[in-house]
């Protein structure tokens, strides 16, 4: 079981992603909408030109308390071909804290490290989940990142 002597801090350079976007009210949440689009962009993941890392696909996400945003995306080169329905954007450089957990949910773990460090999340920027397109196993086999406040 992984514990918060396993969070790193990174920095990550400037990134571009492509990908597919839902959002869902806290309250209402229905789990299968995320699988759908999941199902949809894998499906259609091979339309995004310029593809970084083939074998690897992100999904940022952002949470205020009545809605979250949650995106599928491939890390790209280039923005300037977006297939329909599909956004594309920069991330700038920021600085994370990241796990990957075994057997424990990966938050816990960074907001414990946060919390243990005297570090706070970057509200402003996007959290970072990276899976494996053909073993995307939650949490184990997922790298977790979230924005550190004061960093960049």
């Amino acid at each position: 079981m992984s514990t918060v002597e396993d969070v790193k801090e990174v920095s990550l350079p400037e990134r571009g992603y492509i990908g597919m976007a839902i959002t869902s009210v806290f309250a209402s949440h229905e789990p299968k909408r995320v699988e759908q689009l999941q199902k949809l962009f894998i499906s259609r993941r091979f339309e995004i030109k310029g593809m970084v890392d083939a074998e690897h696909y992100v999904c940022p996400s952002f949470v205020c308390e009545q809605l979250f945003t949650y995106l599928f995306c491939m890390e790209v080169d280039q923005l300037d071909v977006v297939p329909d329905g599909m956004i594309g954007f920069r991330i700038p450089a920021q600085r994370y804290a990241t796990v990957r957990a075994a057997g424990t949910d990966p938050y816990d773990l960074l907001h414990g490290y946060l919390r243990a460090k005297g570090l706070q999340n970057n509200k402003r920027g996007l959290a970072l989940e990276k899976y494996n397109v053909h073993k995307p196993a939650w949490p184990d086999e997922v790298d977790v990142y979230i924005p550190l406040l004061g960093s960049g």
